[in-house]
């Protein structure tokens, strides 16, 4: 049956073609015949009395006239509705073949303009058949506009801003072709009754050339004058040109209104102590917009400025041999969406820049005054006046060069590295090793002027670690204290990531790192990871593995090609391919458990997911303990994305009694585009609360580096490095401590799953109550044999979990040199648990490392229940 539809629907289209160049063809021969078996020939303009001249308009509308006015209203409502298919056909051909119709078309059309006639009344039937097709959906647009007003729908249905200013804009440019089309139909008449010598189809572009400079209040006065006779003709062509114009003036005079507006707002911006938060975003987009409604929500002392540029001018081009009047016309009809979608008021402003500051030729102490921005500057300036002022600058357009340029640029200038606030520069950027030498480095460090890369891919996935349920110890198996040993894993973790790109990458660092529990085998003598195999399938992945394994030498990886698995396994197979069902997906897919989806855009990242969800569904009795996470990118998208994904968890629920969800959507600007996760980052935040914390508890107090700020200050300023090894050092410090405050969940459902809800205070007050040391034993006594050895479990498993972290950074044991080497990226603990006694006596600077792993744990508990 379908072979059959699509059959008939083939069929119907190649009819559809055929009449079309039938059509065509008639008109073709229909011209040609006007061309060539008309007698009369061209008489000299000066022969023609001008009180006669009207009636020359009259053989115009013989019956040529009428065939090719109603073959160009068949043209029409033909192309209008059916005019894909002529596309269509054109698209499948040739290179050569699309040439030689190109090449026929305007020979013909060279043909008819090189042979001087005068009667051209088929060449007339188009532009009137135009005005009346264009004149048809005026009167359309006009009705539909005035319908709901007139049956009184209007007050109790509003329509939306954005549909209004929509539909007035499709109002306007229709009302244009209207007026462009009546403007060819009288220039193709006076230039018919000047007779000047020229063909048919001459006359029809040089007609619509004329009536399209009405527009721009260009009239040809010398052909008026050669039709003086005709006062009608002149008076319709002058009023043509006024409406022209009117339309143009509406145009520029709304843009220009709306820019006005716009500076008006922005010259009379809040800035003072209660509003000393400036937001500076570069470009408007989508990241943009939702970034800016978190803010605004969550930080009351905001102010924004958005700035847009309305010429580009690049480096290499001359300004003296651009368009003048192109220049005026984008300067004044600056998008009008950039002025509506800003919120004016006095916390809400947007700036017109002269150029964006990546086309700016060299680096500059001025930046905003040479693109522009002088009001910004003064912003700038009383900004410096305010207690405790705050300057965030955003560059999260698509063009990931392009803002790393402009960040370069910008943190030069001498108002944003004003000591009178501190400054922060947002670069949307890849976080590689490229990109992170302009924040790792401490770029303009000495203007105060720090720089945060912003990854949506590793955002994407920092949005997953914010919450447990989409860690992995919420798919394995923990023991209890009623086990032999509680707080261990005693099933296998299995995760599945399809595509290697960015968020791929990010994925497999996330799951490597949290991914790490103790084995429920394992003792204290001789502990080890419980079962983990992460496989990582690209079809590209021959030229992807080798940067990313190149970079964390460290990491327990297979290539697709070895029989023996590693933790992490590469497969160089595409999604659809037999290989990847049967070598990959078939031998895990009793037991797996994580998937993350990230292949390319979000259509094909819900197919894929889809495809998985059914092949695991129907080899496995329930899909228990397993979840597949979709990355999604366009807001657009979204609510058809979560339609599907609601459509089978619902049924998944019913059939399998899981209330948990299996397909889950992550990575929405929405989701990752927030105060919380970019501005103010919560878990930043709570790191330097983690490490403080963790030196109240004096863990090491012969090692204590400080306060947080004192511990930057005394690494930056230490001698006998460089600064590249001094902020690296640094750099992995404090992510430590963010990684601590972000695992801490993590470390929490051990501990729920191990001793249950209600007993889980009173077990973690116990810790906190005291602790004894003897040699390297750690001890507690309020706690019983068993949950001391709860407590050792959760402390190897921070161990463990620190070692993995270390080596996604790209670190290595150092057993030779027993210390850390930052520029080598070498540390000495990087080893099992049962090694770090003897590490210990090596060294003379630390007592006992086991000591940190259990500190790591206390802190966690006294975050939790005893704060203050």
């Amino acid at each position: 049956m379908r072979n059959t539809f699509k059959k008939c629907v083939m069929t119907k289209r190649k009819i559809i073609l055929k009449v079309t160049v039938l059509l065509l063809a008639a008109f073709l021969f229909g011209a040609c015949k006007q061309v060539f078996l008309i007698q009369e020939v061209v008489q000299e303009k000066d022969s023609v009395a001008p009180a006669t001249a009207c009636q020359s308009i009259c053989p115009l509308f013989d019956g040529t006239f009428f065939v090719g006015f109603a073959i160009f209203i068949a043209l029409f409502v033909l192309l209008w509705h059916k005019g894909y298919l002529l596309l269509e056909w054109i698209a499948s051909k040739h290179a050569s073949t699309k040439t030689v119709i190109i090449f026929t078309f305007f020979a013909v059309v060279f043909a008819l303009c090189s042979i001087p006639i005068h009667r051209h009344g088929v060449w007339l039937a188009f532009p009137v058949a135009v005005v009346l097709c264009s004149f048809w959906l005026l009167m359309q647009s006009l009705f539909l506009r005035f319908k709901n007003r007139w049956s009184g729908h209007a007050k109790d249905n509003p329509l939306p801003e954005d549909y209004k200013h929509l539909r007035n804009t499709q109002l306007l440019a229709i009302t244009m072709l209207w007026i462009w089309s009546c403007g060819w139909v009288f220039y193709f008449v006076a230039i018919e009754i000047a007779r000047y010598p020229s063909g048919g189809a001459e006359v029809l572009f040089r007609s619509a050339l004329n009536s399209l400079l009405l527009f721009a209040g260009n009239i040809d006065s010398t052909l008026l004058s050669e039709v003086s006779g005709c006062e009608l003709l002149r008076g319709l062509i002058s009023c043509t040109g006024i409406a022209a114009v009117v339309c143009t003036a509406t145009l520029i005079l709304n843009m220009l209104l709306l820019r006005v507006m716009a500076y008006m707002h922005l010259k009379h911006i809040l800035i003072n102590n209660e509003h000393n938060h400036l937001y500076l975003f570069f470009g408007l987009n989508d990241a943009t917009k939702q970034l800016a409604e978190s803010i605004c929500k969550d930080d009351p002392r905001s102010v924004f400025v958005f700035v847009e540029s309305n010429i580009d001018v690049k480096p290499d081009q001359n300004e003296e041999k651009t368009d003048g009047w192109k220049n005026i016309v984008t300067t004044l009809a600056f998008r009008r969406r950039n002025y509506t979608d800003i919120e004016n008021d006095n916390r809400h402003a947007l700036a017109i820049a002269s150029c964006s500051i990546c086309h700016l030729e060299k680096e500059t102490s001025d930046v905003l005054g040479n693109i522009g921005l002088t009001v910004v500057k003064r912003l700038l300036g009383e900004l410096s006046t305010v207690d405790d002022g705050e300057l965030h600058v955003f560059f999260l357009s698509e063009d990931r060069d392009s803002n790393v340029r402009s960040t370069c640029f910008l943190a030069n200038d001498d108002m944003i590295g004003s000591p009178g606030f501190q400054t922060t520069i947002y670069c949307h950027a890849r976080r590689n090793g490229v990109n992170r030498i302009i924040e790792d480095l401490g770029l303009a460090e000495e203007k105060k002027t720090s720089v945060k890369i912003l990854d949506s891919s590793y955002l994407a996935m920092e949005y997953l670690k914010r919450d447990v349920k989409n860690h992995p110890v919420s798919f394995v198996d923990i023991k209890t204290l009623q086990d032999n040993n509680p707080g261990a894993v005693g099933s296998e973790f299995v995760s599945l990531v399809m595509g290697f790109g960015e968020t791929g990458q990010e994925a497999v660092n996330f799951l490597y790192e949290y991914g790490a529990f103790v084995d429920e085998k394992a003792t204290e003598k001789n502990s080890f990871r419980s079962p983990f195999s992460c496989h990582v399938v690209d079809n590209r992945m021959t030229k992807l593995e080798g940067p990313y394994i190149a970079g964390i030498p460290g990491i327990n990886y297979k290539r697709f090609n070895e029989q023996k698995l590693g933790l992490v396994n590469f497969y160089c197979y595409d999604y659809r391919s037999d290989d990847f069902y049967t070598k990959v997906l078939a031998p895990i897919v009793k037991k797996l458990n994580y998937v993350v989806v990230a292949v390319g855009d979000d259509e094909l990242n819900m197919t894929v997911a889809v495809e998985i969800l059914r092949y695991v569904r129907k080899n496995r009795d329930n899909l228990h303990k397993f979840c597949i996470y979709v990355r999604a990118y366009e807001k657009g998208t979204f609510k058809y994305l979560n339609d599907i994904a609601n459509h089978y968890n619902i049924r998944l629920r019913k059939d399998d009694n899981d209330k948990t969800e299996k397909i889950v959507l992550f990575g929405r600007n929405d989701q990752i585009c927030t105060y919380n996760l970019i501005v103010k980052d919560e878990y930043l935040v709570k790191g330097k609360r983690y490490y403080e914390t963790y030196r109240s508890l004096q863990i090491d107090p012969e090692n204590d580096e400080g306060t947080w700020e004192q511990r930057r200050k005394d690494t930056m300023e230490k001698t006998g490095s460089t600064k590249w090894e001094r902020m690296t050092k640094i750099k992995r410090k404090e992510g430590q401590d963010r990684s601590n405050a972000l695992h801490a969940q993590t470390k929490m459902l051990l501990l729920e799953k191990a001793v249950g809800t209600e007993k889980m205070k009173d077990f973690a007050l116990k810790v906190l109550d005291q602790r004894t040391e003897k040699g390297y034993t750690i001890h507690y006594p309020q706690l019983s044999g068993s949950e001391n050895r709860l407590m050792l479990n959760l402390a190897i498993c921070e161990h463990l979990r620190w070692n993995a972290a270390h080596e996604i950074l790209g670190y290595v044991n150092n057993a030779m040199e027993h210390e850390c080497n930052d520029l080598k990226r070498r540390h000495n603990c990087l080893k099992p648990w049962q090694q770090l006694d003897d590490e210990s006596d090596a060294v003379s600077y630390i007592n006992n490392y086991k000591l940190f792993d259990f500190g790591v744990v206390e802190t966690t508990f006294k975050l939790e229940y005893k704060p203050n």
